[in-house]
């Protein structure tokens, strides 16, 4: 992006509020940073979620379709590998429509190259020191400069769908109005546009699609689990993942909420920034000047032995336990959080009839951040919950799968730090097959 573009950035001091920060002076049209705040809400928590929602299932489950995986095992080299490439490209054809992988059928496996190369890009280092991640940037970039000419050209109103949101060129309601909105922004031109379109597309697959995959890998390399989380999804009834009424009976399964949240708790380490122009930023007991930068990470509350519940050492806090989440009612020492001797005595009193365990997320605000804090806190969380266990049951409905590394606790790779889901080190080789028998 030209240097003129990225000093809006800097210029806007104004808040990602509707209401600009006091003391601000810039034009409503480039407050660039609420501006695109409010259409990620609009479209990841708000009235659209539904439609982008169905659009990344529906895509999903067609890709998944047409992979060749057949009734007897089939080796593969990396399960991240694997399952990034249609999870990526079912993402991207929710957002913006299936014009970029027409264009270049190889824009996601391009997209997949350069995503490790993203500290060196964020900071700043030259082209000639990592001339392989500026080449693939330089090129995604220009693929999306001709996916936008293109729909520039080609898009009419009566494009879009009925549902009032998707069409075939901008892809969605979301894509079409930052049109408007970064076209507005002063020193912005299309090639600058082009530019914070790839890095919405970048921002919002780095992270859930690596979740999605640790989770099943942790349920796969687990028979017990595996059994556990296919009975619930039986008695659940859940067959479609494009449903509306399956996705929400999904979210509402007790053993795969927890499941879910114990892979953001164990395998996300997110920095989240902090920084106040006009007044001294409050963290706990700490306090910090105005205008001081403060990064606060989530590893050491993610692993907190004061906070969370290990079972007396059974299930210690860098190890993935399924069950940590889920409170049983005749077993007081279940639960995320660690109880004190006092309150185990007192609630082993209480005894039930039904013992069906209850997902546990209150109470944690200041020990479980997966998605970040305050009003910086990640837009598609909600989309990404969805995703995440979407992908679980119908992964765990419809293949076997055996992970067939020698690696009991995966090495992380350092790629990653501080961006949100780390990545293993090395390869995760696996077996796959259709399932014989579909619950």
């Amino acid at each position: 992006m030209a240097r003129k573009a990225v000093s809006m950035y800097s210029q806007d001091n104004s808040g990602i509020q509707p209401d600009p920060i006091r003391g601000s002076n810039v034009a409503p049209h480039n407050r660039i940073d609420y501006l695109t705040h409010a259409g990620f809400h609009k479209l990841l928590n708000g009235v659209h979620l539904p439609n982008f929602y169905r659009r990344w299932s529906s895509s999903f489950v067609r890709r998944l379709e047409s992979l060749s995986i057949g009734s007897e095992w089939r080796e593969a080299p990396d399960i991240m590998q694997f399952w990034e490439g249609p999870l990526t490209a079912s993402l991207n054809e929710a957002f913006a429509g299936p014009v970029l992988e027409k264009l270049n059928p190889n824009f996601t496996d391009n997209f997949n190259k350069f995503l490790p190369y993203v500290h060196g890009m964020m900071m700043g280092l030259p082209r000639w020191c990592m001339p392989k991640a500026h080449k693939l940037r330089d090129g995604l970039n220009e693929d999306v400069r001709q996916w936008h000419a293109l729909a520039r050209a080609q898009f009419k109103e009566s494009d879009i769908a009925a549902d009032g949101d998707t069409d075939p060129w901008w892809g969605s309601t979301a894509i079409r109005e930052r049109q408007k909105i970064l076209g507005s922004v002063e020193n912005w031109d299309y090639d600058s546009i082009a530019a914070s379109d790839f890095g919405l597309l970048w921002g919002a697959n780095i992270n859930v699609h690596t979740a999605a995959i640790w989770t099943i890998v942790e349920v796969f390399r687990d028979p017990s689990l595996l059994s556990r989380v296919r009975a619930e999804l039986a008695a659940a009834n859940v067959t479609d993942i494009t449903s509306p009424e399956d996705i929400e009976r999904i979210l509402a399964l007790p053993l795969i909420q927890s499941v879910h949240s114990e892979i953001l708790r164990l395998r996300v380490e997110v920095q989240s920034v902090f920084t106040s122009e006009t007044e001294e930023i409050r963290i706990n007991e700490w306090r910090f000047p105005k205008k001081s930068l403060v990064l606060v990470p989530t590893g050491p509350a993610h692993r907190d032995p004061n906070f969370w519940n290990t079972r007396d050492g059974q299930f210690p806090l860098d190890t993935f336990w399924a069950d940590r989440f889920l409170a049983y009612p005749n077993d007081p020492r279940s639960g995320p959080i660690r109880k004190s001797e006092a309150a185990i005595t007192k609630a082993s009193r209480k005894q039930t009839q039904d013992n069906t365990p209850k997902y546990i997320s209150a109470g944690m605000n200041d020990s479980f951040m997966p998605y970040g804090v305050g009003e910086r806190t990640c837009p598609g969380r909600f989309f990404a919950r969805r995703e995440i266990v979407a992908f679980c049951a119908k992964i765990v409905n419809e293949l076997d799968i055996q992970i067939t590394s020698t690696e009991t606790d995966f090495a992380i790779s350092p790629a990653f730090y501080g961006l949100g889901t780390q990545r293993p080190l090395k390869n995760i080789p696996f077996k796959i097959r259709r399932r014989k028998v579909v619950c």
